[in-house]
C-alpha cells in the first residue's frame, strides 16, 4: 500500500511540474484573458502561435470563438471554416458558425448552416433556436413561429423557445396564443420581467 502510495505521489508530482507547450500554455492562458473579458489579447496570444498548428482543429475553434466574442465577425467565420476544413464531420463548429451570421444578419447563410445541421440531427436546438431567431430579427414572423413551433415539441419546458415563441405570436398579433406562453413562463419564474411586460403587452392590445 506504501508503495502504491507512493507512486501515486510521484506521478503526481511529475504532472504538476511537467514543462508545458507553448501551444498548452497559450490555449490555457486564453481562457483566463477570456474570463476577464482580454479578448483581443488572448487572440493575440492563440494567433503568436497560429503559423505553427494552423491546422489544428481546437485552436481554429477556439479562435473562432474569441473573434465572435471580440466582434470581428468575418474573421471569427474564416477560423470556424478552417476548423471545418480540419474536420468536416463535427457539428459543434458548424453550431458556432451560426453565432457570426447572426451577428451580422446574413439569414442566408445563418439558413445554409442550420440546414447542413439539422439534416444531421434534426432535434438540435442551437440550430433550430438560432434559425428561428434569424427570421424573427428580420421581421419574418411566419418562418421564425414555424422553426419555434419545431423547438416547443422537442423543447416543451423551455424558458427560451416559450419566450421566442410568445414574442413571435405578439408579433403576429395572435394575442391568446402569447399569452398564454407568457404565463407559462411565469408558472416557473414569477419574477421573469421580459415575460411579465410581454404578458402586459398582450392585455393592452
Amino acid at each position: 500500500m506504501r508503495v502504491l502510495i507512493s507512486i501515486l505521489l510521484l506521478v503526481t508530482v511529475n504532472l504538476f511540474s511537467a514543462t508545458l507547450t507553448d501551444y498548452q500554455s497559450n490555449y490555457l492562458k486564453s481562457f483566463t484573458l477570456e474570463e476577464e473579458k482580454k479578448y483581443a489579447d488572448a487572440i493575440d496570444l492563440l494567433e503568436s502561435i497560429y503559423p505553427k498548428y494552423k491546422y489544428d482543429y481546437e485552436l481554429n475553434l477556439r479562435l473562432g470563438w474569441l473573434k465572435y466574442l471580440n466582434k470581428d465577425y468575418k474573421n471569427s467565420i474564416k477560423y470556424l471554416e478552417s476548423a471545418n476544413y480540419v474536420n468536416k464531420n463535427s457539428l459543434e463548429h458548424l453550431n458556432m458558425i451560426l453565432l457570426p451570421y447572426t451577428a451580422l444578419k446574413d439569414i442566408k447563410n445563418v439558413k445554409k448552416y442550420a440546414m447542413i445541421i439539422l439534416k444531421k440531427s434534426p432535434a438540435n436546438y442551437y440550430a433550430n433556436i438560432r434559425l428561428a431567431f434569424a427570421y424573427y430579427s428580420l421581421g419574418k414572423y411566419k418562418d421564425a413561429l414555424a422553426r419555434y413551433m419545431v423547438l416547443i415539441s422537442f423543447y416543451p419546458s423551455n424558458t427560451s423557445v416559450k419566450l421566442g415563441l410568445a414574442a413571435t405570436y405578439l408579433k403576429l398579433k395572435n394575442l391568446s396564443k402569447a399569452r398564454k406562453y407568457y404565463i407559462e413562463i411565469l408558472k416557473v419564474s414569477p419574477y421573469h420581467e421580459t415575460a411579465y411586460n410581454g404578458y402586459l403587452a398582450t392585455l393592452k392590445n
